[in-house]
Formats: structure tokens, sequence, C-alpha cells
């Protein structure tokens, strides 16, 4: 017959140290310099709102890294556009000047 092996598992979190149950707080407090009636609405005044901590919280190190990607990219796009727009207007101006030219493929 085989041999029959039984586990315990012991759970450490379930058992409480004291009798008292934990005490649980449900108000929020802001950490605000203002009332927190003055910061709520479309336009906020100064002082409403927290620094940021973490470099993915608003106005963070990465929120600005983002933004400037955005604008690099921006960036990029509109210059080649703008290139491509002047190469494709000499070649029309090349064209009319002398229909017989033959443009490169890069060109």
């Amino acid at each position: 017959m085989p041999a029959a092996t039984s586990y315990t598992l012991h759970f450490p979190h379930l058992h409480r140290a004291s009798s008292q149950p934990p005490t649980t707080d449900q108000t929020y407090v802001y950490d605000l310099e203002r009332d927190p009636s003055d910061c709520i609405g479309m336009n906020p005044l100064p002082g409403c709102g927290k620094a940021p901590t973490q470099a993915g919280d608003r106005g963070g190190s990465l929120q600005y890294a983002t933004f400037g990607l955005i604008i690099i990219g921006l960036a990029i796009i509109f210059t080649v556009i703008f290139r491509n727009v002047i190469r494709a207007d000499k070649r029309k101006a090349t064209e009319v000047s002398d229909p017989n030219q033959k443009w490169a493929p890069r060109d």
C-alpha cells in the first residue's frame, strides 16, 4: 500500500496578534495649500494639486519626455513633407521648361 502524506498550511496573516479590530479611517486628507472647494472646477487656482513624486506622475519627467518626443516626431514629419513638396515643385518646373527631361527615381 502507498504511504499517505499530509500537509498543513499555516497562514500567519489570518491570526491577529491582538483581539481588537483594526481601525480604518475613511477620511481622505488633501495635500493642498488651499481649501479643496477652491480646487474643484474648470480652472483650479494655484496651490491646488501636489508636486510629482515619481517620474510617471502628472508633471513628472516621463510626461515631459513624451511631449518632447511628440514635438520631435512632428518636426521630422513636417520636414519630410516640406522637402517632398519642394522636390515636386522643382520637377514640375523642369517638365514645363523642358518636356524631354528625364528624372531619376530619387529626384
